[in-house]
């Protein structure tokens, strides 16, 4: 790829409304410039890790960030070094198909589709998406924030993630399933959950994310400083949305039977440890590295492993863990132990193995404390304790490490000091009901021992 070529893809995105990092648009930061690249669906060969794992090195800080919609972040890029990052990420195959794609490269599958043969394979759908999103002139204009979330039903799948736009499959067990759908949230789990807004056969489904993204953005039109699907279906009300989608393409879409229909719940943390393919000969083998970090000795010996006992391939989740697929069953305890030994956390019951994190303040100005530091100083504290939930270390309260409030959310409120919430007890806050305000890491780590017991209120 020519260096005239880079320099026309940058300039093409400079002027986009977002604070958002990309390939060609370094984002700002305390510790340098954040390069995201975006993978298709957490997909990494061994090749490309490599890759990456020397541009982070020779071009950043060396610090590897998995993101919460499995993409990965190079941090401390110098600014004389973007150009030859870009150059060389783009090379390794790892660029947006066209100049102005990369912005929209936001489509969201389960780490696990494909399989399980109890569910439909939603690549296809998911791949058709991608590849229009970035191909078409009118839908690179779409926010570099716009996502979609295209479901199959898995059993491990990240569901309370929000997005512009979801669909998810009902009637499983009939030979023509649908496709339920809603915008501006999540498919529905709970009882009291904002219900779908209606379902869409599957041979349907590709039209209806057309439809919906071509509607949305005709509105825009009217309304230029508009940029999620939320801000329209505020003002116009989510039946008019609906109303537009099956005059388009000519069918009812809503009924009574999906307002009250509800997606099982995910498997809690099925994305660590040993899980079968579906033909059981093969599996998916995850862990987690520290707080969603990579460096890049780390990562080439994530390569290392995944071409001795898997495909050559990693792939990364919205949980910034990382999976191992194609893994024998013969080589699936062999693989955990080889995690384990690189220090990537495989049991859920440790705190590490499940606890996310900003950057903190030494990466990120509007952070009030060193999350990353203290985070692991807390994991380090409750060690002994097996009934710990997922903790989140925010360094300020815009909690950009999770959309969701977590079961535990450490908030930061001046150097090594944390507001304590919990989310079991839904309370006032976006993370739920304040436990303790303005605490040290070791009385952090008392009340969360405290409460995280069989009868504490995180299990109220």
């Amino acid at each position: 790829m020519s260096h005239l070529r880079t320099t026309i893809q940058r300039s093409t995105v400079e002027a986009r409304r977002s604070a958002c990092p990309g390939l060609f648009r370094m984002a700002k930061a305390l510790d340098g410039g954040i390069c995201r690249l975006k993978l298709t669906f957490g997909d990494l060969s061994s090749v490309q890790a490599r890759a990456v794992a020397h541009a982070a090195q020779r071009c950043g800080n060396g610090t590897i960030e998995i993101t919460n919609r499995a993409n990965l972040q190079i941090r401390g890029v110098r600014p004389e070094m973007e150009e030859s990052l870009i150059t060389a990420l783009l090379e390794a195959g790892l660029g947006p198909l066209s100049d102005r794609g990369d912005d929209v490269r936001n489509i969201m599958i389960s780490p696990f589709a494909g399989f399980d043969g109890t569910v439909p394979d939603v690549r296809p759908l998911a791949l058709r998406v991608l590849t229009i999103v970035q191909t078409n002139l009118l839908y690179q204009t779409l926010s570099p924030k716009f996502s979609i979330l295209i479901d199959g039903g898995e059993s491990v799948a990240m569901v309370d993630h929000p997005h512009d736009l979801w669909l998810s499959p009902i009637d499983l067990e009939s030979s023509a399933p649908r496709f339920a759908f809603g915008v501006a949230g999540v498919p529905p789990t709970k009882a009291d959950a904002q219900p779908a807004l209606g379902s869409v056969t599957t041979e349907q489904a590709f039209g209806l994310i057309t439809g919906m993204l071509d509607t949305f953005i005709k509105w825009c039109r009217a309304h230029p400083q508009a940029s999620r699907l939320r801000h329209m279906t505020d003002e116009t009300g989510a039946d008019y949305l609906v109303d537009q989608l099956e005059s388009r393409l000519g069918v009812p879409m809503r009924s009574e039977k999906i307002t009250n229909w509800r997606r099982y719940p995910a498997r809690e943390n099925g994305h660590l440890g040993l899980s079968s393919e579906a033909n059981n000969s093969r599996c998916f083998v995850g862990a987690m590295p520290p707080l969603g970090r990579l460096d890049p000795g780390l990562l080439q010996s994530l390569a290392d492993v995944a071409e001795k006992y898997g495909n050559g391939t990693l792939r990364m989740t919205p949980w910034q863990s990382v999976l191992l697929p194609q893994v024998s069953i013969g080589d699936a305890k062999t693989t955990l132990a080889a995690l384990e030994a690189l220090g990537l956390g495989t049991n859920p019951k440790k705190a590490l193995a499940t606890m996310i994190s900003c950057s903190g303040s030494a990466g990120c100005g509007s952070a009030l404390a060193a999350t990353q530091s203290d985070g692991l100083k807390l994991a380090a504290l409750l060690q002994g304790n097996p009934a710990v939930p997922q903790i989140h270390m925010s360094g300020c309260s815009k909690s950009c490490a999770s959309p969701s409030a977590k079961p535990i959310t450490l908030v930061a409120t001046a150097a090594g000091r944390y507001d304590i919430f919990l989310c079991a007890t839904n309370g006032p806050s976006r993370f739920g009901k304040l436990l303790a305000a303005n605490v040290t890491i070791d009385e952090a780590a008392e009340l969360i021992d405290e409460n995280s017991g069989s009868g504490g209120p995180l299990y109220a």
